[in-house]
């Protein structure tokens, strides 16, 4: 009997050790490692800590994938397009606030996602959770073309905000300022 309970402890003890959290985002299942559980939990992301500790966001939104994958893009120390557990992907390596961080963007079924985290590798753990999404129905070629329009789109918005900032600044260095003066008798 007291084997029995000893195994029935042991038991309680691994099982729930050994099942992953797994979160549900924009219809995919995603087994969030141990070190990352516990995170918040949205519609469209997940994050646990900080969005540069862990993260995973859909990117099914143009605007989304335009502010991530550009704003990424050009900061970024180096970019790689690649293949990881059978899904297209591009891996991006990149710095903030000094600490190093990864930004994968692949593709499961027809949804382009991101998942960041602070490394400067992809780990087995990430290549796990990539892994065991579903296989993606999205071609290579759509995946880059909607990669390289984000892209594209983000460089001309950057350009279209800092034409619309030197014109205020030109305008606002070219006007009068008014002065109001009251005296008093």
């Amino acid at each position: 009997m007291k084997k029995l309970f000893v195994l029935f402890i042991i038991l309680l003890i691994l099982i729930p050790s050994a099942a992953a959290e797994k979160v549900n985002i924009n219809g995919i299942d995603f087994e969030i490692p141990h070190q990352y559980e516990h995170g918040t939990k949205k519609d469209s992301s997940y994050v646990y800590e900080s969005g540069f500790t862990f993260r995973i966001l859909s990117l099914d939104d143009s605007r989304n994938l335009r502010f991530n994958f550009g704003s990424d893009v050009s900061e970024a120390k180096s970019v790689e397009q690649t293949t990881i557990a059978g899904h297209d992907a591009v891996v991006v390596s990149g710095e903030y606030n000094s600490k190093p961080h990864t930004t994968v963007y692949f593709v499961t079924q027809d949804k382009i996602f991101l998942i960041c985290f602070n490394d400067t590798y992809v780990n087995d753990d990430i290549t796990k959770i990539i892994e065991n999404t579903p296989s993606q129905t999205m071609s290579h070629d759509e995946f880059s073309n909607r990669l390289n329009k984000a892209l594209d789109d983000y460089q001309k918005q950057v350009e279209q905000e800092n034409r619309d900032y030197d014109s205020y600044q030109s305008s606002k260095n070219n006007k009068p300022s008014t002065r109001y003066y009251f005296f008093s008798f």
